[in-house]
């Protein structure tokens, strides 16, 4: 049975994601700051465990003993779209779970690898690809670069696993998964890119259940792990 850690379980796209993960019959683990939000579906579900904490607060050792002998670890992490989750504390969420749950990784030295898999944003560059963007496109990012500390988390979260953790770790295989314009739905059939087809503002709409369904497959299936690891898939729902 396959051993899952789940931060952000409470969001747009955590939720389901743990809820299939649970339908797969998966271990699952989610840190939450309140079991109050989790469904009682999942609570009472046995192979569910809960951890109640704020990830940032967690010390090392308590991350340590989260991460380990988990075959995955997916971070659904995101800023709240209001003034003080764009603007206020904590700026760097997606970042500082990235690289310390990515360190809790290391230091169990697991046998296998790790699936880390990061839920970021189409607005993010895949730096192995020249990803053709319109002038006007690389004008807007370089705003939201300097403007938007969620859009900047975003690209130094990405930027941790492809820079600092690498496609050579021995204990951690990542895949950041890039959707497009995110909207509420049922699973639905959807597309695998390598690189963006619309333009920032002309996104094709992905449902979140869908890219939770994407996640789960990744967990699951060997060939497709092998197919997207150490890359930077976008998901959008098909025409």
């Amino acid at each position: 049975m396959t051993t899952t850690l789940v931060v952000g379980a409470t969001g747009m796209t955590g939720r389901p994601l743990v809820e299939q993960l649970l339908c797969e019959n998966h271990k699952v683990r989610v840190v939450v700051r309140s079991s109050l939000k989790l469904s009682a579906k999942v609570l009472e579900n046995p192979n569910t465990t809960v951890i109640e904490a704020s990830v940032l607060d967690l010390t090392d050792e308590e991350m340590a003993e989260h991460v380990k002998d988990c075959d995955a670890v997916v971070s659904c992490l995101g800023h709240v779209m209001d003034f003080n989750g764009m603007f206020g504390e904590p700026k760097k969420l997606c970042t500082d779970a990235t690289r310390r749950l990515c360190d809790a990784i290391e230091k169990n030295s697991p046998r296998k690898p790790t699936k880390f898999i990061l839920m970021n944003t189409v607005g993010v560059l895949n730096p192995d690809l020249e990803e053709k963007r319109t002038w006007f496109e690389r004008q807007l990012l370089t705003l939201l670069r300097h403007t938007l500390p969620p859009h900047t988390d975003n690209e130094t979260a990405a930027e941790h696993l492809h820079q600092n953790v690498g496609k050579e770790n021995k204990h951690i295989e990542w895949c950041s998964v890039r959707p497009d314009s995110l909207i509420d739905a049922e699973v639905s059939p959807y597309e695998i890119k390598e690189s963006p087809s619309t333009g920032i503002l002309t996104g094709r709409p992905t449902t979140r259940s869908n890219v939770a369904h994407f996640m789960t497959e990744l967990i699951e299936n060997a060939e497709l792990w092998s197919t997207w690891k150490f890359r930077m898939p976008v998901i959008m729902n098909s025409e």
